[in-house]
């Protein structure tokens, strides 16, 4: 008998991040926005009741600027969720972020183009202010599972969000890193917003897979797709353990701080499926 426990907890999974829930079951959720890039995988993780969605699809097929953000979020969103956690790969911009170190991020700088902006696209009187995009509770969760498995990792990190496919120019990440990033990654934006926007609190943990273009002060390494898969497939146990002690962790009923009206988020979430 499927479980009517209620669904607080969304995870969206990076390339090769894939999880195994316990008595889990595919929800094909029809949204406004099309169809989401998995069907929502929602069972047990952690002692606790989750929906999931692997962002590029099972097999990486979907391109970052492709991903369907608006339905994966909705899908979401309408479930319940109200605590995201989200997995990335990500490239380093500083020796002090080398390869191998796991981050929990804290702030972003969007350099996306052509994706979509927001929910709130038709008449509604209102724009968030996405001052600190990433929840302190969920973020100290996740560093505190990160610490109890003794692995390398950052409690802190800026991620400049870019639209992909391609990699950066050696200049494009000196410029980056001139900005202010630490890390550079394809898929955190517009996702995050949109999370925030549907009453949602978000936490990141991005694994860095090398560092971008040759920006370290050691030799420059050649940046493939996949050099990023194998090192993340290394990377998946720490991944798997990390996700799900931050779910495990998670209080019951939680509810993260928002400035959202709930009419806004409950308007959004009534619009007919297509």
């Amino acid at each position: 008998m499927a479980s009517t426990a209620p669904i607080e907890i969304g995870i969206i999974g990076g390339v090769g991040q894939q999880l195994e829930l316990q008595e889990a079951e595919r929800i094909d959720v029809r949204t406004p926005y099309g169809p989401t890039s998995t069907p929502v995988a929602v069972g047990q993780l952690g002692g606790k009741r989750v929906a999931y969605v692997i962002r590029r699809g099972v097999d990486s097929t979907i391109q970052p600027h492709l991903v369907p953000y608006c339905a994966n979020v909705w899908a979401l969103a309408s479930l319940g969720v109200t605590s995201l956690i989200t997995t990335t790969a990500a490239g380093g911009l500083r020796d002090s972020f080398p390869p191998g170190v796991f981050v929990v991020t804290d702030q972003l700088i969007d350099r996306t183009s052509n994706r979509p902006l927001t929910f709130f696209d038709r008449g509604e009187a209102f724009e968030l202010a996405p001052t600190e995009p990433f929840d302190p509770t969920l973020r100290g969760l996740a560093a505190e599972a990160l610490v109890d498995q003794g692995v390398r990792h950052r409690d802190f990190g800026t991620a400049v969000v870019i639209n992909g496919p391609r990699f950066s120019t050696r200049a494009e990440s000196r410029w980056h890193a001139a900005a202010g990033a630490d890390l550079v990654v394809t898929t955190l934006m517009p996702e995050t917003v949109l999370a925030l926007e549907l009453g949602m609190g978000v936490v990141n943990v991005s694994f860095v897979t090398d560092s971008d273009a040759g920006t370290s002060g050691g030799p420059a390494e050649q940046v493939s797709a996949e050099l990023v898969r194998r090192r993340v497939a290394q990377a998946r146990p720490v991944l798997v353990r990390t996700v799900t002690e931050i779910a495990r962790r998670v209080p019951a009923g939680f509810r993260p701080a928002t400035a959202v009206p709930t009419d806004l988020v409950a308007g959004v979430l009534a619009r007919p499926a297509v």
